[in-house]
C-alpha cells in the first residue's frame, strides 16, 4: 500500500494552517494545550531519532502547537524545541 500524498500550500499566516484547504490539503488536526506540549515533543523526539526528518509530518501539530503558544511556555520547553530542530536541520542534510 503505497502512502497517501498531500500538498502543502505555503500560508500567508499561520492561522491558514488551520483551516482545511480540501481533499489531500495537509492542514494542523489540533493545537494542543501547553501541559500537554512537553510530553508531545518527547514523543517527537523519540520518532525523530527513529524515522528522521519524516517525523516532522506525523508530528506536524505537536511543532505548531509549540509555535503557537511560544510566548507562553517554558523557558526550558523553548529551549529544548530550538535545539533539537537546529540538531535535527545539521545532523540531516537535505
Amino acid at each position: 500500500m503505497s502512502p497517501q500524498l498531500y500538498e502543502f500550500h505555503l500560508p500567508l499566516s499561520p492561522e491558514e494552517l488551520l483551516k482545511s484547504g480540501g481533499v489531500n490539503h495537509y492542514v494542523v488536526q489540533e493545537v494542543l494545550p501547553i501541559r500537554h506540549l512537553p510530553s508531545q515533543l518527547r514523543v517527537f523526539q523519540s520518532a525523530f531519532r527513529a524515522q528522521g526528518p519524516l517525523a516532522m509530518l506525523e508530528h506536524f501539530d505537536t511543532i505548531y502547537s509549540i509555535l503557537h503558544h511560544f510566548r507562553s511556555i517554558d523557558p526550558g520547553l523553548k529551549e529544548d524545541t530550538l535545539e533539537f530542530l537546529i540538531k535535527g536541520v545539521h545532523g540531516h542534510p537535505g
